[in-house]
């Protein structure tokens, strides 16, 4: 068995949004299991499901900037780990697809900056290296991203569009 991991020093506070979804719930269990002098909060639309104890929780629409404006400046985090996203394959409903995965990056990421945050992780999708017909394992930033009209994945195009940066 290996031996447990520890970081020696504390993150500060990290904020988990989409902290109750698959993705999100293990990294806060890994950031308190790591780091657990950090103060660890976590954002999602419901966070009544799939909390941990000793991390805090908000109810948070990403695409409200008002709401996410508050939970930083109460949370005041160093440390972001996006996880949220949408993903519907209904294609009627690419706006909301849109809308949390592109302005709701976007409020983040200017509240981020508003609020001096020290690292912010974003998590994408492999769909943006490989498309949605290869499974492709230790891709980095050096891998070319397939959008626009060679990406047949509308959810795909959300999780890399240029626009996603201020």
């Amino acid at each position: 068995m290996a031996p447990k991991r520890e970081l020696t020093e504390s993150l500060g506070n990290v904020l988990v949004v989409g902290a109750c979804g698959f993705l999100g719930y293990h990294m806060v269990a890994l950031v308190l299991d790591l780091s657990p002098k950090s103060k660890v909060f976590g954002i999602d639309l419901k966070t009544a499901n799939r909390r941990i104890a000793k991390a805090t929780y908000f109810d948070c629409d990403i695409t409200d900037d008002a709401t996410v404006r508050k939970i930083f400046s109460e949370v005041k985090p160093d440390v972001i780990i996006h996880t949220a996203s949408a993903m519907i394959k209904d294609q009627a409903k690419k706006d909301l697809v849109w809308k949390v995965n592109v302005e709701g990056t976007n409020n983040l990421l200017k509240a981020a900056q508003e609020n001096g945050v020290k690292a912010f992780v974003y998590t994408s999708s492999s769909s943006v290296t490989g498309g949605t017909e290869n499974e492709y394992f230790n891709t980095d930033e050096k891998w070319p991203v397939i959008i626009g009209d060679d990406q047949p994945e509308y959810y795909t195009n959300t999780k890399v569009s240029l626009e996603s940066f201020p």
